[in-house]
C-alpha cells in the first residue's frame, strides 16, 4: 500500500511579525504545487483561507510534510507536549507551571513533521528555482551547446 503524505504550509510577513500564518494543510504534493509554490515562484498571490497574500510580502515560509492529516498531527503533537510538562513538573515539584503546550493551533502543524521547506524553496518569493537559475545561465548553455557539438561530431565519426 502507497503511504501518503501530506504537506503543510506556515508563513511568516512583516505585518505577523514574529506570529506565524497558517496557510494550508493537507495538501498533496500536486496541490503544493500548484497552490503555493506556483504564485511564491512567480512572486503572484496566493490564496488560501478566505485571504489573499502577495508572495513578494512573505519573510518566512515553512513546508512540513506528515505521514497523517493535520488533525491526527496536531493531537500528536498536544500529547508529545502535555506529556513533556508534566514530566517537567514531576521532575521540578514545581506545580504552578500551566501551559497548554503546543498542537492547539493550526501553525503549531511546524512541529509536527518534517520540515521540507529547502527541497521546494530555495530563495526569495518570486525568485526563480535553482534549476532555472542554472538551465537560464548564459555559460552553462555555451559549454553545453559545445559539449553536444562535440558529442554529435564524434556520432558523425569526423
Amino acid at each position: 500500500m502507497e503511504q501518503r503524505h501530506y504537506f503543510h504550509v506556515v508563513v511568516w510577513t512583516a505585518q505577523s511579525g514574529d506570529e506565524p500564518i497558517f496557510l494550508f494543510g493537507d495538501l498533496s504534493e500536486k496541490q503544493l504545487k500548484r497552490q503555493f509554490l506556483n504564485p511564491y515562484h512567480t512572486g503572484g498571490n496566493i490564496f488560501a483561507q478566505q485571504k489573499v497574500l502577495k508572495a513578494t510580502e512573505l519573510t518566512a515560509v515553512r513546508i512540513i510534510e506528515t505521514p497523517n492529516v493535520k488533525d491526527e498531527a496536531l493531537k500528536a503533537v498536544q500529547e508529545r507536549s502535555l506529556w513533556r510538562i508534566e514530566e517537567f513538573r514531576r521532575q521540578r515539584k514545581w506545580a504552578s507551571m500551566t501551559s497548554a503546550g503546543y498542537g492547539w493551533d493550526d501553525d503549531d502543524i511546524a512541529y509536527a513533521g518534517k520540515d521540507v521547506t529547502t527541497s521546494y524553496v530555495n530563495g526569495r518569493p518570486g525568485s526563480p528555482s535553482l534549476l532555472s537559475q542554472i538551465t537560464h545561465n548564459h555559460w552553462v548553455r555555451v559549454v553545453g551547446a559545445g559539449l553536444v557539438l562535440l558529442l554529435l561530431l564524434g556520432w558523425l565519426n569526423v
